[in-house]
């Protein structure tokens, strides 16, 4: 497979989704889409979240603090264990549905059991990656928005106090630190999950070897890497406004049915007594089912669609650099058979 552009591998990409999603398959999309959303999770820590109570003056905190007894606080931690328990659980089956999702668009499967047992051996190599990267960019982070956090924090007028000079100019540049450590992070993540997860998904690769060879082709293609991650953060935005469209059109679909179904009971049982209002509401909440269960299904099926060709385009431009890639996406043709001795004419 030759090595294609960023802007080149957008049609092939297309191709493959259209194949890999034909015939229309409503069972497919779903169950596709369930295991493309779960993988997007992956590309962050799923956090339960946590806070405190900040009381509304220092008078109360003493009231705050007795009010709290020991059986709260038991209970707070116990929630606290769960939730952290269960986030650990869906950042550890988020991470797998990443490897099971690349391996699913590259061979064109859609059997997921097969391919979430051929994957399994990589998932905590690839876990261990990904926590030791985020939290190697939030201590740099943190240490580069140290400084002037400290500085805005002693900024701040007490009482009836001017404010310092320097405030304004200390909270613009904290925004535009924020803003690149975002840019920063994102780069990092697509980085990680679309130059180094292919190398430890087909070749097996350890994470220092996928690291290496992932590092490899970026020194050797500079200008086409930058190239892609700016076509993707592109194709991203142009994909979120598609998307967003496309949910507000089924949206307004679902809810003109649904909604004169609902306008028609109104006006047929809501004076009829309490057995026609108890059928009402019911077929309220019947209809508000329906509606859910219908919106989630579209937005799977949008999902679906959208990240699949995320994955696909990926593929397509790692394709002509990693032959292993390039060999599941386009497979070699086999080599015709040497040709055998001539024949002799026999005479009679």
């Amino acid at each position: 497979m030759i090595p294609l552009s960023a802007s080149e591998a957008i049609s092939p990409a297309i191709e493959h989704t259209k194949a890999l999603l034909r015939p229309f398959s409503l069972k497919l999309w779903l169950k596709l889409g369930l295991v493309a959303c779960i993988a997007e999770a992956g590309a962050q820590f799923i956090v339960p979240p946590m806070g405190r109570h900040t009381p509304s003056s220092t008078s109360g905190i003493g009231a705050a603090a007795g009010a709290i007894t020991s059986t709260m606080v038991a209970a707070f931690v116990v929630l606290g264990v769960i939730g952290l328990l269960v986030g650990l659980a869906l950042f550890y089956l988020a991470s797998r549905m990443q490897l099971v999702l690349m391996d699913i668009v590259a061979t064109r499967t859609t059997f997921v059991a097969p391919v979430w047992h051929r994957t399994g051996s990589r998932t905590w190599r690839w876990i261990g990656f990904k926590v030791a990267t985020f939290l190697a960019v939030f201590l740099v982070a943190g240490a580069i928005l140290a400084v002037p956090l400290i500085y805005f924090v002693r900024s701040m007028p007490r009482g009836n106090a001017q404010p310092a000079p320097g405030l304004l100019g200390s909270f613009a540049l904290i925004f535009l630190l924020a803003f690149a450590i975002f840019l920063i992070v994102l780069v990092t993540i697509w980085s990680m999950r679309d130059f180094v997860l292919p190398f430890l998904l087909f070749e097996d690769a350890t994470v220092g070897d996928a690291i290496r060879d992932a590092w490899s082709l970026v020194r050797g293609e500079p200008g086409s890497f930058l190239f892609y991650l700016f076509m993707k953060l592109i194709l991203t935005l142009a994909a979120g406004i598609a998307a967003e469209f496309c949910i507000v059109i089924c949206l307004l679909i679902l809810c003109l049915p649904l909604g004169g179904v609902a306008a028609a009971l109104w006006f047929l049982l809501h004076q009829a007594g309490p057995f026609g209002s108890a059928v009402m509401y019911i077929s309220f909440a019947l209809l508000g089912l329906v509606f859910l269960v219908a919106f989630l299904g579209v937005i799977l099926c949008i999902l679906c669609a959208v990240l699949v060709f995320y994955q696909a385009y990926t593929l397509y431009f790692l394709g002509g650099r990693i032959p292993v890639i390039g060999n599941l996406l386009q497979p070699p043709r086999p080599e015709p058979p040497p040709p055998g001795p001539p024949l002799t004419p026999v005479l009679s």
